[in-house]
């Protein structure tokens, strides 16, 4: 998934607090998941394929509502839309 600059902040923000409030054991864990996250190639192609089926979700509901942004803002709620990448 591709993260917008502020969900990355809050993110980095609420793990660093959780990072720094934690023991040791939270950085060995940490690490630990990145690293097991980084090199799984099931999860990059569940990612990979989660972004190819957004995106296709935003185009068929676009073209469903005739390119129309001022449709898409009164058909759907503004989380649902920002969670769908329609930043209009």
């Amino acid at each position: 998934m591709k993260l917008t600059k502020e969900e990355a902040k809050l993110f980095k923000e609420t793990h660093d607090k959780w990072l720094n409030e934690g023991s040791v054991f939270a950085n060995l864990f940490a690490r630990y998941v990145k690293r097991k996250v980084k090199n799984n190639k099931d999860i990059k192609n569940i990612v990979s394929k989660a972004d190819r089926e957004l995106e296709k979700s935003r185009k068929d509901i676009e073209k469903y509502l005739g390119n129309d942004k001022s449709k898409v803002k009164d058909a759907i709620p503004p989380n649902v839309r920002k969670s769908l990448g329609f930043d209009y």
